[in-house]
Formats: structure tokens, C-alpha cells, sequence
């Protein structure tokens, strides 16, 4: 079996800086999510860019989809994985449809047009992401859940079945993270590997799949979430006292969730 991703001895430093990468190995497998979770500063977006080329690791391997990313190019790359980032400034007012098909611009050459095929594998990926009603609208109008949807439509669109998301969750209300978290797993049961980080363990235990924390550089697992996010594990991580407990009833029964222990300051 070909993997999604493997990263092996993964080491990164800005010239002159520390090290904010330490022998991070992870691998990924089709149809595998991967949640990644750490404390604020602590390299999450690093490894990412790392993994997606941005940034020239210091020692390492890294192989995607069975091919070494060094020797990749740019337009490979796209090829292989996409990217969606927590939210992107709209410079210009783009409709929600025309921002889906930049999704396809790897598979277009120099000064060539959309086809009706690009078109057509662009309003497939709105559907898939609930967002067809939106394809007239102004990107820079929607609201914060409604443009993450855009985005993973926009990496939809590119045809790689890697994704690699930055925060999807990040400032979205509760009705908006069901709804990402729904479509991240309705995506891994269709086949994708997905790489996600996040800042709360809940929507690592809400996504399934396997979970790995991130702190000073260094990694720790992947793993089972209900057997890496321990309370002493998490609050190890987050440096605060929280609880793990298992919901008991209702149509949550058997989910696990974190808790954090609030105490008073005098």
C-alpha cells in the first residue's frame, strides 16, 4: 500500500534560530484522518508548511503519496495533496464559484481557460460541501463557516486526495464545527487522508481516526485518541488541569470528551 504521507527524522530550524522541529516521523494512510493538537507557538503550522514544501527541512525525509517531495515540483505538489488554510483575505470580490475553480488551476497551462470539465468538477466539489446555493455570492460576504466550506471545496476541486488543513475549526460557532467535522469524515470514509491540527481535543475524539500531540518541536504518537488524550496528557500539553470523561447518555453515549478544571483565582 501506498501512504497518503510518510515523514521520517523530520528536523526544522530558521537559519541562526532554535529548533522548532525535533525528529518528528508520522505516516498517514488512504482514507486515514489525523488530528494534530499542541499549544499555541508550539510548530503545528511549521510542520505543515514543511510537509507541504514551503519550508526546507534541516535533515528528514518526506514522501508523498510514494514519491520523494524534494524532487517534486510545485505544480506535482498540487498534484499530490491540498492545502486549506484557516481563512484567506479577500482582496478582490471574487464569486464564491469563480474562488472553487482556482482550485483546478494545477491541471490548466499557461494562458488556457477552464473547460466545461473544470467547470463541471468545481460545481461537484460545491455540492459535495453543501455550498451549490452559494456559487453566486461574494466570497469576502459569507460568514466565517460558509468560507471554510468554500475552501474545502477549492481543495476538493484540485483532485488531491491528501488534505492538509490548517485550523478548519478555528472561529467557526458550534453548528458550523458539526457541520466541517460531518464532512471530514464523510471525506475519510470516501478515501481521502486527511491531516488536520486544532487547539481542542473534543473535535480530535468528535473526528475519529488517530490523533497526535505537538509540543516544543517534538512529537507524541500518532495514536487511538481515547488511548494518546489522557488527562495527564493533555495537561501536560495545555499545562492545565482538565478532565477525560466519557459521555453516558443521550445519542453522545460512548463519546469521549475534555474537560478543563476551573478554579477560582484570588
Amino acid at each position: 500500500m501506498v501512504l497518503s504521507l510518510r515523514a521520517e527524522g523530520l528536523t526544522f530550524a530558521y537559519p541562526g534560530g532554535p529548533l522548532l522541529l525535533c525528529d518528528v516521523g508520522l505516516m498517514l494512510e488512504p482514507g486515514q484522518t489525523l488530528c494534530l493538537l499542541g499549544p499555541n507557538g508550539t510548530g503545528k503550522t511549521t510542520l505543515l508548511r514543511c510537509l507541504l514544501g514551503l519550508e526546507r527541512i534541516a535533515r528528514g525525509t518526506i514522501e508523498v503519496c510514494g514519491h520523494d517531495l524534494a524532487g517534486l515540483s510545485t505544480a506535482e505538489k498540487a498534484h499530490f495533496m491540498a492545502y486549506v488554510p484557516q481563512d484567506t483575505a479577500a482582496v478582490f470580490p471574487f464569486l464564491v464559484f469563480d474562488v472553487v475553480m482556482m482550485g483546478r488551476t494545477p491541471h490548466l497551462r499557461f494562458m488556457t481557460a477552464p473547460t466545461a470539465g473544470d467547470r463541471h468538477i468545481a460545481r461537484q466539489a460545491m455540492a459535495r460541501t453543501g455550498i451549490a446555493h452559494l456559487a453566486e455570492r461574494r466570497f469576502h460576504e459569507l460568514s466565517g463557516g460558509e468560507r471554510q466550506l468554500v475552501l474545502i471545496a477549492r481543495a476538493l476541486a484540485q483532485g488531491s486526495t491528501f488534505l492538509v488543513m490548517d485550523e478548519p475549526l478555528c472561529g467557526l460557532d458550534l453548528g458550523n464545527q458539526v457541520r466541517v467535522i460531518a464532512l471530514v469524515r464523510a471525506l475519510a470514509r470516501a478515501g481521502y487522508s486527511i491531516l488536520l491540527t486544532t487547539h481542542l481535543p473534543d473535535h480530535a475524539f468528535a473526528v475519529g481516526g488517530m490523533a497526535a500531540l505537538l509540543k516544543d518541536g517534538r512529537l507524541r504518537g500518532p495514536g487511538q485518541p481515547k488511548e494518546l488524550l489522557s488527562a495527564a496528557e493533555l495537561g501536560a500539553l495545555y499545562g492545565t488541569e482538565v478532565d477525560v470523561m466519557q459521555v453516558g447518555s443521550g445519542r453522545a453515549t460512548g463519546r469521549f470528551i475534555c474537560v478543563p478544571i476551573m478554579r477560582d483565582v484570588d
